[in-house]
């Protein structure tokens, strides 16, 4: 699935962060250890963007675009601190 903020919205944590927080949330309440993304090696507004938020380029897949140049991508992954809840 594709996630995205029109160029005038991007930055106002209207979109994407809150979204993203939302799913960190769950995931960490479920006990999901890691998540991964896919992005465009090129696009370094998301790549920034994600790396803020604790994600970190574990992988490059050539050629993984059939329609768009350049046609690779970054595995970005998330590895999720174990849950500190109290018992």
């Amino acid at each position: 699935m594709t996630l995205g903020v029109l160029a005038p919205y991007r930055g106002l944590g209207i979109g994407t962060t809150k979204l993203l927080n939302h799913v960190l949330e769950l995931c960490l309440k479920q006990h999901i250890p890691e998540i991964y993304l896919l992005i465009q090696t090129n696009n370094e507004d998301a790549i920034k963007f994600y790396k803020k938020f604790g994600f970190e380029i574990t992988e490059t897949i050539k050629n993984y675009y059939t329609n768009i140049d350049p046609p690779d991508c970054f595995v970005l992954t998330k590895f999720m601190a174990p849950s500190q809840e109290k018992k």
